[in-house]
């Protein structure tokens, strides 16, 4: 019986490996490419603050950007950030004419930058022809809203001043003395708050991203220095994220009357 047992485990180890070699394997490597695509921003294209009336003491009004929104689909892990600046808030007033009779021939146009405001917001652009004569012929003076004074300046259908603003002369035959002015009015940046808003991802981790901190824009140039709205982290900011920074500018007391603008320019990089 001893025997017999031991021949059947034999035929039974040799039956097996004649069965596995009859087992064969090939491998197949498969890919999947996938193109980096873009970093890309909107925002709203307008934001409006809340109208005030002119006070003998300072104000301050507030507002909202509606959405800015970022959406990151590189695939490279870059991290980003999201940055705004501002320009000063001002205003130029309606031509006047003080002295003379060619009260609708002469304009100021342009956007003031501020600059000469920032200090003592109020200032007033004057111009008083100096020799008579025809546009082209016709020679002015003008003083900035710092009280420069320029001379000898011969007048033409456009001609810059300072500050972003230009006078514009039309058809007629100027006398000296003939005089006119405009007030300008800033409300600087260094006034307006900006209160980045929480972050929401349409898509998208949360993780890594984060809003910036409240606070004054800097500087000391026709535009601020860049305020921080969002950032994400290395690895992070995968997806579609929004915000809605909130807004808050300082008023001073005995301004101009009308419509205050500032530019505002607002990246991701």
């Amino acid at each position: 019986m001893k025997k017999i047992f031991v021949l059947i485990l034999i035929f039974g180890l040799f039956s097996l490996a004649g069965w596995l070699g009859f087992i064969e394997a090939a491998t197949t490597n498969m890919d999947l490419s996938m193109g980096a695509g873009t970093l890309s921003l909107t925002s709203s294209g307008t934001a409006s603050l809340i109208g005030k009336t002119v006070s003998t003491s300072s104000q301050n009004s507030t507002g909202t950007i509606a959405n800015v929104s970022v959406t990151d689909t590189r695939g490279s892990g870059a991290g980003w950030s999201v940055v705004m600046t501002s320009q000063h808030f001002t205003a130029t007033g309606t031509t006047k004419t003080l002295a003379g009779s060619n009260s609708t021939t002469v304009d100021f146009t342009g956007k003031y930058d501020g600059l000469d405001g920032v200090l003592d917001p109020n200032g007033t652009f004057l111009v008083e022809i100096t020799t008579g004569g025809s546009v082209g012929t016709a020679i002015f003076k003008w003083t900035d809203p710092a009280g420069n004074l320029t001379s000898n300046v011969t007048t033409s259908a456009s001609v810059v001043l300072s500050n972003g603003i230009s006078v514009t002369f039309g058809v007629a035959t100027y006398v000296i003395g003939d005089k006119w002015s405009a007030g300008v009015d800033v409300f600087p940046y260094t006034g307006f708050t900006i209160t980045p808003g929480s972050v929401t991802a349409a898509s998208g981790s949360l993780t890594g991203v984060t809003a910036g901190i409240a606070e004054a824009l800097a500087g000391s140039g026709v535009t601020s220095d860049a305020k921080t709205l969002i950032t994400a982290a290395v690895n992070n900011g995968f997806g579609d994220y929004d915000q809605a920074p909130s807004l808050s500018l300082t008023i001073h007391a005995n301004s101009l009357a009308g419509s205050f603008t500032a530019d505002a320019t607002i990246t991701v990089s």
